[in-house]
């Protein structure tokens, strides 16, 4: 059937992403997109997910505005950087539902180990992300002999990494170049309309009153972004406040007593307004074309690969970081939002989805793009999670997709992860 004759003959509506809510409106409701071919004739042959790893305790280094906070910060049970224990069961979670997912759209069997050679997974070297990829096998194929591979422990590897042995030289020029003009004039410009956000992220600190004009003035601290051979040095907000909300958000996430997620004063609106700030620090790093293609200069190819060649499992999952799923969305031309999350924010656990689809008539093959992921309150609650009572999922939009389905030709997506200076794909590790 050809392309065009197959949007015509689609009629199924899907919800399109979620614009972000004003300061105080009410949060959108979760959507939960239909994965079913959309036409007759058209079957799934293969899945491949890019996840974002599960819930952590925070990072070392991670919360820029700490010396604003006017009361002690909460401590963590969980080591600086580790997947969570509540982070491992919303992980299993996850895959338990990726086992009925699957299993509707035809890719395995209900249950039992006979679709062990059908599923791959392949994580980054660090630990949350080995872990996440554990939970995520237990939960979808539990007790059978499938390995979650990896490189050895803490190894940079350039699928996940973008400055990993073997990436090409940084040119800072081109890098600053491609970032003032993606983000229409770099950091300062891109963090300007964003200072209510930034109130709100006050106002929980405790360094602004709820009536203070003048806060604390992060919103006022100058932006300033340079670069050299090692890479790019950010300072302002952004710098400050991207870590900080996410904190907020993880505490959350992480089921804490509401007195201690942002010392009580950060509810599940004010934690959507803040996750935007988060999500702006992918656009200096990662979504601007050159950052976009060093970001993703292995995991691309891969992903493009998988969606071109007969070869390879029915189930694929990489199970890498946000910022993997950022350059991946900005290559594409595709934008998201899933509801409790600010816009462009990868959530928790989520991950961007490719579903090849074949036209039985011809042989024809097309990408459907989506995006799946807990809500803030799916994982604080650990809700179970069914064909029934699914993760947000949203059907996204990338620059090649057509007609109300939103197909993109399995060549015109290729093309979207094809770029000038490609270096032949490097050996992914074969070790559990």
């Amino acid at each position: 059937m050809r392309f065009a004759s197959l949007c015509v003959a689609i009629a199924a509506a899907v919800a399109m992403p979620l614009a972000a809510p004003a300061i105080g409106a009410a949060l959108p409701a979760a959507d939960s997109a239909d994965l079913a071919p959309p036409a007759p004739g058209l079957t799934v042959e293969r899945i491949v997910m890019v996840y974002r790893h599960g819930l952590r305790a925070p990072l070392d280094t991670e919360i820029g505005a700490a010396s604003y906070a006017r009361q002690p910060w909460p401590v963590w049970a969980t080591p600086n950087a580790l997947l969570t224990p509540h982070g491992r069961e919303g992980m299993r979670l996850l895959g338990r539902y990726d086992r009925s997912l699957f299993t509707s759209l035809g890719l395995l069997a209900a249950q039992g180990c006979s679709d062990e050679r059908n599923i791959e997974i392949y994580t980054d070297s660090d630990s949350r992300s080995i872990a996440s990829g554990d939970e995520l096998r237990e939960g979808l194929a539990p007790g059978c002999q499938i390995a979650t591979r990896h490189k050895a422990p803490d190894t940079p590897d350039l699928t996940f990494t973008a400055n990993a042995p073997g990436s090409a030289p940084f040119d800072g020029n081109t890098a600053l170049a491609s970032i003032n003009a993606y983000t229409h004039g770099g950091p300062g410009a891109l963090i300007a309309p964003y200072r209510a956000q930034i109130g709100e992220l006050e106002k929980i600190l405790g360094c602004r009153a709820a009536d203070d004009q003048a806060g604390c003035g992060i919103a006022d601290i100058p932006s300033r972004l340079t670069a050299d051979r090692n890479g790019l040095r950010l300072e302002g907000p952004i710098d400050v406040t991207s870590g900080t909300a996410e904190v907020f958000l993880l505490e959350y996430a992480e089921g804490m007593p509401m007195a201690d997620v942002g010392w009580g004063r950060a509810g599940i609106g004010t934690l959507t307004e803040i996750s935007r700030l988060h999500a702006l620090l992918f656009d200096i790093y990662d979504r601007a074309p050159y950052m976009a293609r060093r970001t993703a200069a292995e995991l691309g190819p891969r992903v493009r690969a998988l969606l071109t060649d007969a070869a390879g499992p029915k189930v694929m999952m990489f199970v890498g970081h946000d910022n993997n799923i950022a350059a991946l969305a900005s290559l594409l031309g595709a934008t998201f939002q899933i509801p409790s999350y600010g816009r462009e924010d990868p959530p928790i656990g989520g991950a961007l989805g490719f579903e090849l689809l074949a036209d039985a008539k011809d042989g024809q093959r097309y990408v459907r793009v989506f995006y799946q992921a807990q809500t803030l309150d799916q994982l604080r609650d650990l809700s179970p999670l069914t064909l029934a009572t699914p993760p947000a999922t949203q059907i996204l939009s990338p620059r090649c997709a057509q007609g109300p389905a939103r197909l993109c030709s399995a060549d015109a997506l290729a093309a979207l992860l094809t770029w000038p200076g490609q270096r032949p794909l490097s050996q992914p590790e074969n070790r559990p």
